[in-house]
């Protein structure tokens, strides 16, 4: 699932502050290297990753500078040309030093800033242009490669960071083979796309007082116990999980991924969840721990797919009349007393392929008609399900 240009932005924050202690740890890697103590002028992070540029290259130039002129006072003209010859290595160690601060304007104005002071030598030491060139251009080399080499970190530093986000939304809401195909086709409509689907949602009867009856932290553990299963058993018929609903959940089939038997993936789906919910309970009676209920409805019908949300954070959900139509079935397993419950569309598209029972037709808020439902007949005991 490619992030759009909103959802993007989460993992921006974490990257910026990851370059920003790096950059931190690289500053005093680069201090233990300078040649004198960081003056107030460095208090500050920011000034901190300019003191190469801005104090140590000027210290150094006017040392070398007041050795050059005593030494041709003294009349060793070789010995101070020398010293302005081998200017440039000692500049460019200090542009090596600068790409610590992995930032290339930083290391281009440490660029600018050694060419001048290494030509301003080179003149005191009557260098003819062409040496005065070769130097200049030498350095300046070295620091836009430098500058060069710490914007491809950074891009790559960022890529990383996105692909990985990207990997762990896609892990988060899609069966490992939607994942892959995902990976592979990208064929992900992030703007909005209508799209049959069949919509499942389950929900965990008299969670609230069961919960009342047990500590925060057993009620997490609840949730994460029964959330991994049920979503274990939507994997695996290749549902996509569209959000946690606290003790319930949403999801959907033949989206992203266009399957033709969604309808029935979702019933055997909701045949499993049934069967992991049984099995969970029968380790919460080993336990002594009070058995859980679910009832889950599902219905098929035209959704709208995309990333929805605020700007700064959107998820890729499904939107309209279907969505709302299988939550009013999933209310009704506890009314009727089924564990699952489907729509007609649902029961006709899923064919002979799955026996049904009808249920008893009841009217819900938004429909002039009574809604008619079906129960799987190969479906648990309803005792275990909804009271």
């Amino acid at each position: 699932m490619e992030p759009s240009a909103g959802s993007a932005l989460p993992h921006a924050e974490p990257v910026g502050r990851t370059l920003a202690e790096e950059r931190a740890r690289n500053s005093h890697q680069i201090n233990a290297f300078r040649f004198q103590a960081v003056t107030a002028f460095g208090a500050r992070a920011p000034a901190r990753r300019l003191s190469i540029p801005l104090i140590d290259m000027p210290v150094i130039f006017l040392l070398m500078q007041d050795l050059m002129v005593r030494l041709h006072a003294g009349g060793y003209h070789a010995d101070a040309d020398a010293i302005a010859f081998h200017a440039p290595v000692y500049y460019v160690l200090f542009l090596m030093l600068s790409v610590l601060s992995l930032e290339p304007v930083h290391i281009l104005l440490a660029t600018a800033i050694a060419v001048g002071l290494e030509t301003r030598l080179g003149v005191l030491a009557r260098f003819d242009l062409a040496k005065l060139l070769v130097s200049a251009l030498a350095t300046a080399c070295g620091g836009v490669l430098s500058a060069f080499v710490s914007r491809s970190a950074l891009q790559l530093i960022a890529r990383v960071s996105h692909e990985q986000v990207r990997r762990e939304r896609l892990g988060r809401y899609f069966s490992p083979e939607v994942t892959r195909h995902l990976e592979q086709h990208g064929d992900l409509a992030a703007a909005g796309e209508s799209r049959e689907v069949t919509i499942l949602f389950t929900d965990l009867r008299d969670f609230t007082a069961t919960s009342e009856r047990l500590a925060s932290t057993e009620v997490v553990a609840m949730l994460n116990d029964y959330h991994s299963r049920m979503v274990e058993a939507l994997f695996a018929h290749g549902g996509t999980l569209d959000k946690y609903l606290g003790d319930g959940l949403m999801a959907y089939f033949g989206a992203p991924v266009p399957q033709a038997d969604h309808a029935e993936r979702a019933v055997r789906c909701a045949l499993a969840m049934q069967q992991a919910l049984a099995g969970l309970n029968a380790e919460r009676g080993a336990r002594g721990e009070v058995s859980l209920r679910m009832g889950i409805g599902i219905h098929t019908g035209t959704v709208v797919l995309g990333d929805v949300g605020a700007r700064r954070r959107r998820e890729y959900t499904a939107i309209g009349d279907a969505v709302n139509v299988a939550s009013r079935i999933e209310g009704l397993t506890k009314l009727l007393g089924v564990p699952i419950l489907v729509s007609e569309e649902t029961r006709r598209q899923v064919g002979a392929s799955i026996a049904f029972v009808p249920a008893a037709p009841v009217r819900v808020a938004g429909k002039a008609e009574p809604l008619q439902t079906f129960t799987p007949a190969t479906t648990v005991p309803a005792t275990s399900a909804a009271s």
